[in-house]
């Protein structure tokens, strides 16, 4: 077996032949480490962006399912909490080739106080709402989502089912997103 040794000398970090050898390497570390730095941040903050994006997706599915949940408890106050209050607000009702159109929030408001008030679930049973959520874009402080919506029932001692297809606008006032249209068409 062959030995080879090698004698090392110190070099003392504070001597000026250290110094000018590590000085270049320094700056390369330094251009290193803010370089990755600022990618970080950039990563960082496109994340961010997509977080605000799943939270304002999650919002929005909050608000549709609690808009529904209040009008099955037959809550008129809860359900105009989820609805923007504008001249705009409109409802559509769509069931073969009949339609209304409500526009108008004086207009939203009777209805819902009426659907409300005069909803029958005399002989329903077992009432279970689901919701497919098939597409949501959220652009700024305004957003739309496309929902499949099935209620399942018992009806005077059957099963029944009624599906329909829901396009919901949405807009963001005081950072809370409200229903400024909805679309609702059974199929």
């Amino acid at each position: 077996m062959f030995w080879q040794w090698k004698f090392v000398s110190f070099v003392s970090p504070l001597s000026p032949k250290f110094l000018n050898q590590h000085k270049q390497s320094a700056m390369k570390n330094t251009t290193v480490v803010l370089g990755s730095a600022m990618m970080l941040l950039f990563f960082l903050s496109a994340c961010e962006k997509e977080t605000d994006v799943d939270r304002d997706i999650e919002a929005i599915k909050t608000v549709i399912n609690s808009e529904t949940q209040a009008w099955i408890d037959k809550n008129p106050d809860k359900m105009k909490e989820f609805y923007l209050h504008d001249a705009f607000q409109t409802r559509v009702n769509i069931q073969d080739s009949v339609y209304t159109i409500a526009t108008g929030w004086e207009k939203r408001s009777i209805a819902i106080d009426t659907l409300t008030k005069y909803i029958d679930w005399v002989g329903v049973d077992a009432f279970k709402v689901e919701k497919q959520f098939l597409a949501i874009k959220v652009h700024d402080d305004a957003a739309w989502a496309i929902v499949k919506e099935t209620q399942n029932m018992i009806y005077n001692g059957s099963p029944a089912t009624a599906v329909a297809i829901i396009n919901v606008m949405l807009e963001k006032e005081d950072n809370e997103w409200k229903i400024s249209c909805f679309v609702k068409s059974n199929i």
